[in-house]
């Protein structure tokens, strides 16, 4: 959750006839919880290894959260050539959580248990960008969703919001383009809250994918990473130390905002569309465009000239401040695209006595599914149970 933003709404049952179950969990029980969500499955005497802690401790930290619900025993397993031990995971049917994900010209929603296993999907256009249309259409597909997944009562723990723009450091009140004008400079957090009668969180979407990678995707290889995140416009987040960095205003990862005064053109994919548009193309959303996506599109080709100067500035910028690990090419961006930028670009690395500073890997995105509305859904649980 951004700094910026403000916890909205209170846990629902039992979340709140429990509290000691929900965002009052200590700081040793959330690097318990943290590194079995890491690992899938541990026993005691690795979680002692990782946290430092005595036997005991863990022992007991380990019961208490077994009779919480929040970890479960397995079956007996032999790692090396000590003695078996208890296998030790997260309880998938502990708690769910939602993810939304807010673009403009679409919505996805998506439900995760407490073990991180996507329940359930939707995705859709966006047809209604009008504030209470929007809000509505929300709250019918989180009924639907949940009721498909079967998901018990009082056990959704609340619901992580993504959506295009940057915060303008007045509580929740975000700056979308100009296609979601409607919810532009409101607090969604609250509007929502209200609607579903759920705890909301939002962020902007650049920071919440590369939450959804660092928890589906590279995040596996790499602990620091930079995420450029493609879609109406480019923004993108970044992951230091395995957690999102979101900066003292909740928009670190807003990369554009250096080009025009550098006399770049921001990598959009909405100018992608546009020069479609001119050559012929009958692609009236980014969504339409990407249905039927063809690299050999002479337009492509232009894009990448007109782009890939500005993407090289903003990468030889973030490895100068950040050296992070690997670049990741991500949010929208078709795979075949993002291969293609990624050859492209320079990072500006002048070698002294014949060495150059070692340069990140540049990866493409390996998230399944919807990054926002993954890195979305995270956010109730990082807030109240994990790091």
């Amino acid at each position: 959750m951004s700094a910026a933003t403000p916890f909205a709404g209170e846990i629902p049952s039992p979340f709140l006839r429990h509290p000691e179950s929900a965002d009052t969990v200590s700081a040793n029980e959330r690097d318990l919880l943290d590194l079995v969500r890491h690992h899938g499955t541990t026993t005691r005497a690795e979680l002692v290894r990782a946290t430092g802690l005595t036997a005991q401790s863990v022992m007991r930290l380990v019961d208490e959260l077994v009779e919480r619900g929040m970890l479960r025993m397995g079956e007996t397993i032999v790692r090396g050539r000590g003695k078996p031990a208890v296998a030790i995971s997260l309880d998938p049917g502990f708690a769910f959580s939602l993810g939304l994900s807010i673009t403009t010209d679409s919505l996805a929603l998506c439900l995760i248990d407490f073990a991180g296993e996507v329940r359930a999907r939707h995705e859709e256009a966006l047809k209604l960008t009008q504030r209470a249309a929007l809000v509505k259409r929300v709250d019918t597909l989180v009924r639907q969703v949940t009721r498909r997944a079967a998901v018990p009562p009082g056990r959704l723990l609340g619901m992580g919001v993504g959506t295009t723009g940057f915060f303008i450091g007045d509580g929740a009140r975000m700056n979308p383009p100009d296609p979601l004008d409607d919810i532009a400079l409101v607090e969604l957090d609250q509007l929502l809250c209200a609607a579903t009668g759920l705890a909301v969180w939002l962020d902007n979407d650049g920071s919440v994918a590369a939450i959804g990678e660092s928890l589906y995707g590279v995040g596996h290889d790499y602990r620091d990473f930079a995420y450029y995140f493609f879609g109406h416009g480019f923004g993108g987040g970044m992951i230091l130390g395995g957690r999102c960095y979101r900066g003292h205003h909740g928009n670190a990862g807003e990369f554009a905002g250096m080009l025009p005064a550098l006399g770049y053109e921001r990598p959009a994919l909405e100018i992608l569309r546009t020069l479609l548009v001119d050559d012929g193309h009958d692609v009236p959303t980014i969504q339409a465009m990407l249905d039927r996506y063809d690299p050999t599109w002479p337009a492509v080709q232009r894009w990448l000239d007109r782009v890939t100067p500005g993407i090289s500035a903003v990468t030889s910028a973030v490895v100068a401040l950040a050296d992070p690990a690997a670049i990741v090419l991500g949010g929208r961006i078709p795979k075949a695209l993002a291969n293609q930028l990624a050859s492209r670009i320079a990072i500006d690395n002048v070698p002294r006595r014949g060495h150059g500073r070692p340069l990140p890997a540049i990866v493409i995105a390996r998230a399944p599914h919807d990054p926002v509305a993954l890195g979305a859904a995270s956010l109730p649980f990082k807030e109240c149970f994990f790091w």
